[in-house]
């Protein structure tokens, strides 16, 4: 897992942790625990059906067991500071119970919200062309990027260096002889996707440079081993992003206005039932 999708996980986690109240609570009893106990501190427990219901939908297998993990540390180390704040005797304010309510309100707002709005928006593909044609300057790529396929070899196998000659495609030779090989951070490996050329060593990034689209070069030695690139695409910084690569931002863009649009509408709908008063003048009392 790269170190960019770990930092982002235990970003995640914390945001869940703070706005997932079960995470935060967990079970006090043991005979009302349900689901499979994760990790207990003293009589405290939290299940995994528990933290299953704080991981966002679509998550992958892999980042949902990550989450799960980070969410139980985090929990645990709540649940710490929480049974010795109630030993030494810590309780809250009456300020700081009325943040709780507010919390409250709030979280019953959201519920309220959320049980109105349709769950989910049909996004015609019409719509979404729509929207780019108005709004092709809002999708540019903000510094030089690169799609490319890589390969890098330990040594410089001959006979991998002959296929690869003989071959118009690197994932296919990458595919037929490195199935079993995983792609890292260290050592990455396949269809990289669109990514900054700057992000490259400088002597990769000259060779991409170089490299007319389609093409493969290689063998190129670094301290890291030996580079075969395949340039499948090259984006100068502020050239427009093609409608397919910039199809998912604007279908969530599109998303996010049609649900702003829906709570406008209940608001309204709602405001007419209620007798509403306000005093502007006293806003400047102190």
């Amino acid at each position: 897992m790269s170190p960019e999708i770990t930092n982002n996980i235990k970003f995640i986690s914390s945001l869940l942790l703070i706005s997932t109240g079960i995470l935060i609570t967990g079970c006090t009893n043991k005979s009302n625990s349900k689901g499979n106990v994760v990790a207990q501190v003293n009589e405290a427990q939290i299940t995994n059906i528990e933290l299953e219901a704080a991981i966002p939908e679509g998550s992958s297998p892999e980042v949902k067991l990550a989450l799960k993990r980070n969410l139980m540390e985090k929990w645990i180390e709540e649940e710490i500071f929480y049974q010795v704040a109630l030993e030494e005797g810590l309780s809250l304010s009456e300020q700081e119970m009325l943040l709780v309510k507010n919390y409250e309100k709030r979280l019953l707002v959201q519920k309220y919200i959320d049980m109105r709005l349709s769950p989910n928006y049909r996004i015609l593909d019409q719509e979404v062309e729509d929207y780019y044609n108005k709004h092709q300057r809002e999708f540019v790529w903000d510094d030089e990027t690169v799609h490319i396929i890589h390969l890098v070899l330990d040594n410089d196998d001959s006979a991998i260096k002959s296929e690869i000659r003989q071959s118009k495609d690197l994932m296919e030779v990458i595919k037929k002889n490195f199935f079993d090989q995983q792609s890292t951070p260290e050592r990455p490996i396949g269809d990289l996707g669109y990514q900054k050329l700057s992000e490259f060593p400088n002597t990769i990034q000259r060779r991409i440079r170089n490299l007319k689209t389609g093409n493969i070069s290689g063998p190129l030695k670094t301290k890291y081993g030996y580079h075969y690139i395949q340039l499948l695409d090259f984006q100068k910084k502020g050239a427009i992003k093609d409608l397919d690569l910039a199809r998912h931002e604007i279908y969530m863009r599109l998303q996010f206005f049609n649900r702003n649009e829906e709570i406008k509408n209940i608001k309204q709908s709602l405001r007419s039932g209620f007798t509403i008063q306000t005093d502007l003048s006293k806003l400047s009392e102190r």
